[in-house]
């Protein structure tokens, strides 16, 4: 009895069918497999070179034939299941390749661990070429896996393509749920069939070997000429993801990948369709949006893809078109600021090419100069120091240069209820907080050290209020290859997510991702490019907000977040800016200034730690006073002791939300984005607090917060008790509790 079946669609393929079959019997598993090739119609020479390796192999070859053509891979794939017997199935196309011994060893990796499924890895080559010189490598996993079920790892495969020629299946879980392709569509009917036995998989086995050889736009295929039956295909396309996602994933998350796929596959392909055709195409795809159902498509946690479905259900065809050319600029813009940021951190690494091109005399040389103990850690070699054995240590951390966070309110915890005896806090050894958490008894490293770098890669947990790359592995900046440390990343937040952030929070790797409120969660769990299911994502509450007490200060804080492109601004470039012009002319109003006088209270400003050199910039007199950031030495008493808050973006306004305390957005238009103001929920904010975008009106939100005593409306502080999770000052314990229970794996 055979052991794989490997089925083959194979439609006008003359070409090329004899090199698929070639590296089918040079494989030395080929006895233990049937091959079903079936030819769908062909009107070359398909079907006699098939008949003629069925003469030549007639104990391996069991070839199907129909008279005339489908259209698609979906029938003939399933006539060749209902002919195969094998226990396992693999399916192939027969303009392809297996690179090397590839199904060979899928079959012996599937045997070997007993899986349902086994996915390896494939190359994009060029017509009759080798895999020398790929176009591309396939997806390849961060650390190879065996016998996985968990959410995160099926939602991994969500966002993979199809693997079907990559992957051995066993049949008996095919027929057990009866999955068959999709018949009579032209594409997309390998993602359903996939996506579908993958979700019902309780074995998924991810290998990073490459076994395929995928011939990249071959001339004549079925995607390369792209025809308008392409979209006369979508309505049973999208039925057929719905059918297969909604046996695993919730509503958002089926929503996220169907709206993706015609933002990936279906809108680039326009461009490669007749222009007279164009319209009719568009119509088509509103038409499958339609039957899927736009409010669902509009659950997608993808802004872009929110804005294209309203754009098709609206019938902006124009406007459409023009959106997704500027998304597909801005994509390729990306990569090559990705690029270009990758030189230049090259030619920023004068340590690392030291290394390779004078064997470390440059290097030491260098590293000599470096504060906090970079020389002697470079003398002494870096790799050396940082492998070691398990320290069992607690470490946390905020900013390097400021405290005062969510990492510093978690340490107070679990130092004072002696939760764990080996903790330590890391922070930079020339900020003025330094000195402040030694005198009140942290066990304080510095940041940098070679004692930091040695705690923190072999300490047990991690806990972070930031998770840029200077914060969770700081050697990585000197160009240390130092693979994966031994910590469990806990990622405290700094504040609560209110927009997409999944381009940069969801290229880590955490043990423990904490949400404050429903909302936030959902935004999280249910955007695939975080790539975090239940298992990671709880909701907790911010460390912090236990330390929040209501207060009746004598100030009104006004605190605006940064703008990545005034970070490295010059003063007269600050001083010019839409940003200064219109913070500075707001606290210096006459009928603000009236006001706060009148209610007794002053103005006290405090910028974004990227920004506060420009503190200076910001008249002070006797009704405004600015306060450096590095100056704060406790923003929880900053911010109880506040009786309201002016902000533009700033993640500390629930904080202030938080305290059930009024809080005014100042979200005047900018001809310059910048990142913090990307994706912002306008309509949260208009929500929980006042969203106001003119001078005037923030002027009169303002006069009228301190006419009412800074009392909160009533319904802003309903929205807010509806916003957060937990007020009960027990938001550390539920972090700790999420650790300990090892509820994130």
């Amino acid at each position: 009895m055979f052991k794989v079946s490997i089925i083959m669609a194979c439609y006008n393929v003359d070409a090329f069918i004899e090199d698929a079959f070639e590296s089918i019997v040079r494989q030395s598993a080929f006895a233990q497999f049937e091959v079903i090739p079936v030819n769908d119609g062909s009107t070359d020479r398909t079907w006699e070179i098939i008949q003629e390796y069925q003469k030549r192999y007639p104990d391996n070859f069991f070839p199907i034939t129909f008279d005339k053509g489908s259209g698609g891979p979906g029938r003939p794939r399933n006539a060749g299941l209902e002919r195969a017997t094998s226990e396992y199935v693999i399916f192939m196309d027969p303009d392809d390749r297996i690179y090397k011994d590839g199904y060979s060893k899928l079959l012996q990796s599937i045997e070997k661990y007993g899986s349902d499924v086994v996915i390896a890895t494939r190359y994009g080559v060029k017509e009759k070429s080798d895999g020398k010189n790929p176009v591309w490598v396939d997806w390849m996993a961060e650390k190879p896996y065996v016998n996985q079920n968990s959410y995160e790892v099926k939602l991994d495969l969500l966002s993979q393509r199809p693997v079907i020629l990559k992957t051995i299946y066993r049949r008996d879980l095919i027929e057990q749920y009866g999955l068959r392709f999709l018949e009579g569509v032209s594409s997309s009917e390998d993602e359903i069939f996939d996506k579908k036995y993958l979700l019902l998989s309780q074995k998924i086995t991810k290998i990073n070997d490459v076994v395929y050889l995928y011939t990249v736009a071959r001339t004549g295929s079925i995607t390369s000429k792209i025809r308008i039956k392409v979209y006369e295909d979508l309505v049973p396309i999208f039925a057929g993801l719905d059918d297969a996602l909604s046996v695993y994933f919730n509503e958002a998350i089926v929503a996220y990948r169907v709206a993706a796929l015609l933002r990936t596959f279906y809108l680039p392909k326009l461009l490669l369709l007749d222009p007279g055709l164009t319209d009719q195409a568009l119509e088509l795809c509103r038409e499958a949006c339609e039957a899927f159902g736009f409010d669902r498509l509009l659950l997608t946690a993808n802004n872009n893809d929110r804005r294209i479905v309203e754009l098709i259900r609206d019938r902006q065809y124009s406007q459409l078109m023009l959106f997704f050319m500027n998304l597909r600029t801005g994509a390729a813009n990306r990569r090559n600021r990705v690029q270009a940021k990758r030189l230049k951190d090259m030619e920023r690494r004068p340590v690392k090419l030291a290394l390779k091109a004078s064997n470390l005399v440059g290097l030491s040389r260098k590293a000599a100069r470096e504060e906090g103990g970079l020389g002697k850690l470079w003398a002494t070699r870096i790799r050396k120091n940082l492998a070691g054995a398990p320290n069992g240590y607690w470490v946390f951390m905020d900013r390097r240069e400021k405290a005062a966070d969510n990492g510093e309110a978690l340490y107070r915890y679990v130092r004072d209820n002696r939760i764990h005896d080996k903790i330590a806090f890391v922070i930079r050894q020339d900020s003025p907080d330094y000195q402040r958490l030694i005198a009140d008894g942290f066990n304080v490293i510095a940041y940098n050290s070679l004692e930091h770098w040695r705690l923190h890669y072999n300490c047990e947990y991690f806990f972070a209020s930031h998770v840029d790359d200077v914060i969770i592995k700081p050697w990585a900046s000197y160009g240390v290859n130092e693979g994966k440390p031994r910590y469990k990343l806990v990622f405290l937040q700094h504040g609560i997510i209110r927009s997409d952030l999944s381009g940069w929070l969801g290229a880590k790797k955490y043990h423990l991702f904490c949400a404050s409120a429903k909302r936030e969660f959902d935004s999280v769990i249910n955007n695939v490019r975080y790539g975090l299911g239940p298992n990671q994502v709880k909701l907790t509450g911010l460390a912090r907000h236990d330390l929040l007490e209501a207060k009746d200060g004598d100030y009104v804080l006004v605190s605006p977040t940064w703008r990545s492109f005034l970070a490295e601004a010059t003063e007269a470039e600050f001083r010019d800016s839409e940003f200064f012009r219109n913070w500075h002319q707001l606290i210096h109003d006459p009928a603000v200034r009236n006001a706060m006088t009148a209610a007794g209270v002053r103005l006290k400003l405090v910028l974004h730690s990227s920004i506060s050199q420009f503190a200076h910039c910001f008249d002070e007199d006797e009704h405004v006073e600015v306060v450096k950031f590095s100056e704060v030495p406790s923003f929880a008493e900053l911010l109880s002791a506040a009786r309201m808050l002016v902000t533009d973006y700033s993640t500390i306004s629930f904080d202030m939300l938080y305290l059930r305390r009024p809080v005014v957005y100042y979200t005047f238009p900018e001809l310059q984005k910048h990142s913090t103001n990307t994706g912002a929920d306008l309509d949260l904010y208009a929500e929980l607090g006042t969203r106001v975008e003119d001078p005037a009106a923030a002027v009169a939100a303002l006069v009228a917060a301190a006419e009412r005593g800074f009392r909160n409306e009533d319904e802003k502080v309903r929205a807010a008790d509806g916003f957060f999770a937990y007020e009960d000052r027990q938001n550390r314990k539920r972090i700790i509790d999420a650790v300990l229970e090892g509820t994130a794996k």
